[in-house]
């Protein structure tokens, strides 16, 4: 079968799915919320007593994190042999990789005291100089210890790199979303013990207004869609790992590549859905929006190299 047949099949059972899902999501979105989050939340408090739940919400979203480090990473190497402009773009990236990884330890603290009521923590420049430090600390090692075999497989990697960019930067996409849509999360409907503030996933929001003066967080109306799935999506970039890698163009190593990603970001969506954090439809476009972002910007940065890898009779280019 021809591969534009292919993919506009594909296509086309991605989007019915899709569609199915979602269908099923805007029907029965209160209803899994209940049955999933039911003895997760507790009367009287915002966050999940869950430990599985809370570990969700601290670790969860770590994959962009990742992502976004190894990238800044690989464009580092790609600029520092050079000297003025080139120069300037090293010190750019090396920059994004410390940033990225001091975020990640920043994103999970900031749960974390959010969750065991130690908000007080965060306030102040102590966290933030804490996660700079370790994020450059971080940086540093990822380069002394991987900036070599970088700079050798460079020709792959940049591409590759590329890649992971654009696909990071799509969450940009969740959140002018987001805030504009003003969905009220299920958990805090529980803590109101009032589920009227309810609206399916296209409807604009009014709860943020209606509750003005409840004492709710502002994160409260920021259900739809879920940063979180879509973060823990970012793991769909280990399908890329074949186009770029020849020892994971095997059979096991494809499926491998795909399962893995697949399971995560379910769980990760699973788990979110039980803390009261978002409902299924949240999790649903969240998830599916990283899926397609890693399947555009795959095909956009390393189509060429999978051409050049069947026309070498399947060897790596």
């Amino acid at each position: 079968m021809p591969d534009k047949k292919k993919r506009l099949l594909f296509i086309l059972g991605l989007t019915s799915v899709f569609g199915i899902l979602l269908g099923l999501a805007t029907a029965f979105d209160l209803q899994v919320s209940h049955i999933l989050a039911d003895g997760n939340l507790t009367e009287g408090r915002y966050y999940s007593e869950s430990v599985l739940c809370n570990l969700v919400e601290i670790a969860g979203a770590w994959p962009i994190w990742t992502a976004a480090v190894f990238a800044a990473s690989v464009l580092t190497v790609s600029f520092r042999a050079g000297g003025g402009i080139k120069k300037l773009f090293s010190i750019f990236f090396f920059c994004l990789s410390t940033v990225s990884a001091a975020l990640l330890l920043r994103d999970g603290l900031k749960y974390a005291f959010r969750i065991y009521e130690r908000e007080e923590l965060l306030e102040g420049p102590g966290t933030w100089l804490l996660s700079i430090a370790v994020g450059l600390v971080a940086a540093v090692a990822v380069l002394k210890l991987t900036g070599e075999w970088m700079g050798r497989n460079l020709e792959r990697l940049l591409p590759f790199a590329l890649a992971i960019v654009c696909c990071c930067c799509c969450y940009f996409l969740i959140e002018l979303i987001k805030s504009p849509m003003g969905r009220m999360r299920y958990r805090g409907m529980h803590l109101l013990g009032d589920y009227s503030c309810y609206t399916p996933w296209y409807q604009k929001s009014a709860a943020a207004e209606r509750l003005t003066g409840s004492g709710l967080v502002k994160d409260c109306f920021k259900s739809f869609p879920s940063g979180h799935t879509f973060s823990a999506g970012m793991s769909y970039i280990l399908m890329m790992l074949p186009d770029v890698f020849p020892k994971f163009r095997t059979k096991p190593g494809k499926i491998l590549c795909c399962v893995a990603p697949v399971c995560y970001t379910g769980f990760v969506g699973i788990f979110r859905i039980a803390a009261g954090a978002h409902f299924f439809s949240d999790v649903l476009v969240g998830g599916t929006l990283a899926y397609v972002a890693v399947l555009v910007f795959k095909y956009v940065f390393l189509g060429r190299e999978k051409q050049s890898i069947k026309l070498s009779g399947g060897k790596a280019a």
